[in-house]
Formats: C-alpha cells, structure tokens, sequence
C-alpha cells in the first residue's frame, strides 16, 4: 500500500505498475476532481503531494507536469493524471 495525500488528506491506496495516481485514487473511492485535457489545459485539482522518498516508484515529470507545477515538483506535488507508478 502507497500513502498519497490528495487536499490534505492522506490515503492508503494499493497501485500497479501502469497505473497512473488518479486511477489509484479513484479505484479506492478517493472523489478526486480532474478537468484538463492532458495536453494543454489544467487547473491542476488533481495535484498530489508524493513523499520525496518514494519518488522512484514513479515515472519522471512529464512536459505537462512542468509547466503546470513548474517549481511544486521540488516539494513533490504531482498531477495524479500524468503520474504513472513503474
């Protein structure tokens, strides 16, 4: 099990390699929000803070993560839709 917090609050969610944290989150009945495209739109609801210890467990930032997040990578904030488990 992967401790992930989403707005404050901490979840304990079982993952897959593949699996991204939004699909995670949901499949534990975690009512997270996420409207962007993916591409070129967000507003960044689906942001989650990921313990800088266990980063390894997941994919690098993609293009899309930098320049929503831009300098929130540092602190470990990621988009639960971009971010896929290894």
């Amino acid at each position: 099990m992967r401790r992930i917090d989403y707005k404050g609050e901490e979840y304990l969610v079982h993952t897959r390699s593949g699996m991204t944290l939004l699909d995670a989150l949901r499949e534990h009945g975690v009512p997270v929000q996420c409207d962007c495209d993916g591409r070129t739109h967000s507003t960044a609801q689906c942001t989650v803070k990921w313990p800088k210890d266990t980063a390894f467990l997941l994919t690098a930032p993609t293009p899309f993560e930098r320049q929503i997040l831009g300098d929130q990578l540092n602190a470990g904030q990621r988009l639960a839709c971009q971010t896929m488990f290894k």
